[in-house]
Order: C-alpha cells, then structure tokens, then sequence
C-alpha cells in the first residue's frame, strides 16, 4: 500500500510539472504570437506588421494612447479562457461519461476488488436500439435550451449562466445511479435534465468573449476555450474505462459520482475568478481594460433581438448549415466509435475508453492551433472571407475522407489512425463556422449560437439512433454505411457554408442603432470573397 501510494504522488507530481510547463509554454507563445503585452523592460521587444521597424516597449491602442509594457501581467482575457476551458473540459466529461460506462452496464465486465480481479455480469439488459435510446437521451434536452440560453446569457450575462449550468449537470449526474437503477427511465430522464441544463453553454461562451475577445484575437480565444472539450474527451474516455474496472459501487457507478464532484468543484473557482465583462473585474489592468473595450463599438440601452432580421439572414443559415454538417460528424465519433471499437475491431473496455479518446487527443491540438494561423492570417492581410471559408473546407473534407476510410481499414492500427486524423481534420472547421457569428453580429452572436445549435444539436440524438437501426448485426459493412452517411453530410454543409457566408458586420447587428460602423480593427483589411 506504501509503494502504491508513493508511485500515485509520484505520478501526480509529474502531472502537475508538466501541466505548469504546458502553461508557461503557452504564455510564451502567445506573447510570440504578439497577443498580449510582453516583459520588455524598456527594450525594444517585436517587429511591426510590415516588419520594417521595431516597436518599442510602449505601443499605440486604437484610441491612440500610449500602452506601457515594461511590467509583464498574464492578461485577464487569458485567465478567462483557461477557466472556460477548464468549464467545457467538465462539460465534455459530464457528456460522454456514460458512452463508455454503458459498455460496462450491459456487458459483462471485470472489476478489481480488494486485490482480485473478478468478472462481474451486466447489471442491465438493454438491446442495441435502447442504448442508441439512452444514449442521445442528453440531446433531447440539450436542444431544448439552446436558443433560450443564448436569450438568457444576453439578458443576465454569459458567464453566470455559464458557471450555473455546469453546476447543476455536476449535481444530476451525482444522482445518475441511483435514476439507473430505479429505472431505464430515470436514466433517460436525468440525462435529458443534464442536457438541458448545458444547452446554455456554448451560447454563454458566445456571449462571454462578445465583451471580453478584441477582433483580432477572436479566433484564438474561442478556439483555445472549445479545445477544452477535447481535452475533457481525452480524459473522460480512459479515465472512465479505468473506473469501470478499479471504480466502487460495481465500478460504473463510480464514474458519474467522480466527474460530477469534479465539476463542483469547478464551479467554486469559476465563482471567485471570473467576471462578467472587464468593466467588472477589479484587478484588470487600466492598459488591457481600455485595449479590449476600445475594440468594439458602444451599443447602448437593452435593444430588443431582431428576430426578423436574423431569421432571414443569409449569413447565419450558412452557420447554420455549417454547424449541423460539424455536429453530426461529431456526435458519430464521440457517441458511437466506442461502440465501433467494441463491436468491430473487438477492443476491452479499458482499451477502447484509451483509444476512443485518442482522435480527441490530437482535435485538442489542431483545434487551437486552427485558431492562433487564422488570426495571424488575418493579421498579414488575408480577408476574413478567406479564412472562414478555407479552415471549413479543409476541415470538413479532410474530416469527411479519413472518418470514410476508417470503415475501409484493414487493421484496428490503420482505423484509428484515419480516426485521428479525421477528427484533426474536423478541428479547423471551428475557426470557419464557430467564430463566424461574432464577425456578422458579436451583440448577438449569443442568440445566433443557440439558434444554429439547436438545429445542430438534433443530431445528437437522431445520430445514434440511426447508427442503433444501421448496426444491428455489428457487422463492418453497417459500419461503412454510417460512415458514408457522414462523409455525404461533410460535404453539403461545407458548400453550403462557403456559399452562404459572409465576413461583414451585419446592418442589424448594433440593436436599435441599427449602424453598420463595424469594429475599429487594429489593421484595417478591405474584406473581399
């Protein structure tokens, strides 16, 4: 037990050095990437945008006042989006918890009890098409609260909404054993609850970087806070697996009690950290405060949400478009590969939570790193047209293909291999559709995110259901049909995305000023298609 315990401080001890690395590394480089001040002390630190001449340790914001750098603080932009990709890591794990934790549920299963490893038989009994049920059961909430979320986060703010919706999904996934065992329909029904409490999450996050995200750091503040439901993918899928065996109360069980306490917690330091707007925030430097809210355009008053105008408008049914193509194939990967790894290449649990997790590993990185090269692009002068539309194709067929060809593989290496790359690939689309809403509308890009996740959303429980009807026998060529279905949606929503779209700062966007001033960009880019 003493060497037990000592190879687990040991372990967590190089966790928590390499995730301080992990951290200093990524303060570095986006003072590298000239998003946010650097420690100069009175040298000359970077070039300007035509790389003619240095800048020095001072430099001009839109309003013309001179910005002092010479002192280094982390900007609170940043700490933001490091606790919202702390809130989406354990939305994603409250998520897709039960994807792997139902393969225990219904199959027989090893556990590891006070040094033994016994098998234990399957506690429930539901065929495939009553899993595919449960399993998109969450969705019939989450769609529900979409778009009244995003109304909700404009009315009381993004980040409340934010931190109290983790919050209460954190404590109905505490009561999904005992639902479970009442009744596959306590299970359904505290799922349902759990989605329709984080369907208000993404348009919070709209909502939040609308007051806090300067234009030219949109894509890669919103694409560095989303990353965080990878990186909660990565940790859920194998730690879940690993629970099942080594867990208490039958080993499953123990998966929701231990990622909804960790979503507690989360929600206590949201609560002492984070602020609404920097306005609020009571140590935000005066530089960082005036350089972020210098950035947009003053709205002033309550303006009602112009629902015509955004119903009708092109640009937001090409998001729409765009999200659904980006959410089906999602929810094909996250709800149905461990099934897919389960029934076809014929993985153990344990194996399959690792590898399930693996194309979500590598998402994580492409993610962020999609969103830092766009905003660079746009900083040397690509359009903003451009950018969307380029990082939606690429992502969408490159997604579309490697996903298609993992049916076709030939060995369990190669199909996970493709599966990785695809679910890289579907990592760019982020920096096309997911930001787009803020360049068309930031006042709104809230409500417009809740709309289009609506539609988006509906895929996440008529996916597996599909998957539940096509798979019946758990046969390879039911497989490749999923994936064909996949693949044919990639495409349609990407040319409809790239057809609708539009990069410019809509007529209604400003509410009942009703201007079409646009933000005052630091460099300023003639928007062409």
């Amino acid at each position: 037990m003493a060497q037990s315990t000592g190879d687990l401080e040991s372990g967590l001890t190089r966790f928590l050095n390499t995730l301080y690395a992990c951290f200093r590394f990524m303060s570095r480089f986006l003072v590298l990437c000239q998003f946010c001040e650097c420690p100069t002390r009175g040298k000359k630190c970077k070039k300007n945008v035509s790389g003619d001449e240095d800048i020095p340790s001072e430099k001009t914001n839109r309003q013309g006042n001179r910005i002092s750098l010479a002192v280094y603080s982390f900007p609170k932009r940043y700490i933001l989006a490091i606790m919202t990709f702390l809130g989406f890591m354990n939305m994603y794990a409250l998520r897709v918890n039960l994807n792997v934790a139902i393969g225990a549920m219904v199959n027989n299963h090893t556990v590891h009890q006070r040094g033994y490893t016994v098998t234990t038989e399957a506690e429930f009994d539901w065929d495939s098409k009553l899993q595919g049920i449960v399993l998109g059961s969450f969705y019939y909430g989450y769609a529900f609260l979409q778009l009244p979320g995003g109304c909700l986060a404009l009315k009381l703010g993004g980040t409340r909404i934010f931190g109290y919706a983790i919050f209460l999904a954190s404590m109905l996934t505490l009561l999904t054993p005992v639902a479970t065992r009442y009744s596959v329909y306590g299970l359904i029904a505290v799922r349902a609850g759990e989605g329709l409490m984080l369907g208000a999450v993404f348009p919070c996050n709209h909502a939040i970087w609308s007051k806090w995200a300067p234009p030219l750091e949109r894509t890669t503040l919103v694409t560095m806070a989303i990353s965080g439901c990878h990186v909660g993918t990565i940790i859920t899928m194998p730690l879940s697996g690993l629970l099942t065996k080594y867990g208490f109360d039958g080993g499953w069980a123990s998966v929701f009690y231990c990622f909804g306490a960790a979503g507690i917690l989360w929600f206590v330091a949201w609560q002492l950290i984070v602020h609404e707007s920097p306005s609020d925030h009571p140590t935000i430097s005066e530089d960082e405060k005036n350089y972020i809210e210098s950035s947009f355009d003053r709205v002033h008053g309550d303006a009602s949400i112009p629902w015509k105008s955004i119903l009708t408008s092109v640009p937001v049914w090409g998001i729409m478009f765009g999200n659904l193509a980006s959410d089906w194939g999602l929810y094909t990967i996250l709800i149905c590969l461990p099934m897919f790894l389960l029934d076809i290449l014929h993985f153990d649990i344990q194996t399959m939570g690792f590898l399930a997790a693996t194309p979500f590993l590598v998402k994580s990185l492409s993610g962020p790193f999609g969103g830092i090269t766009a905003d660079l692009l746009r900083r040397r002068g690509l359009s903003t047209k451009s950018v969307r539309r380029v990082y939606f194709a690429v992502g969408a067929m490159g997604a579309g293909t490697f996903i298609l060809a993992a049916g076709y593989a030939s060995t369990a290496t190669v199909a996970v291999t493709c599966m990785c790359i695809g679910v890289a690939a579907s990592g760019l689309m982020h920096s096309g559709y997911n930001v787009n809403m803020l360049d068309i509308a930031p006042r709104y890009a809230c409500v417009i995110m809740g709309l289009t996740n609506t539609v988006g959303t509906i895929t996440g429980f008529l996916s597996p259901m599909m998957v539940g009807y096509i798979t019946v026998n758990k046969e390879a060529e039911e497989w490749r049909t999923v994936f064909w279905v996949t693949f044919v949606i990639y495409v349609v929503g990407m040319l409809l995305f790239c057809l609708l779209m539009s990069a410019d700062q809509q007529p209604w966007a400003n509410g009942n000023e009703g201007k079409k001033n646009g933000e005052r960009e630091e460099i300023k880019m003639e928007e062409e298609s």
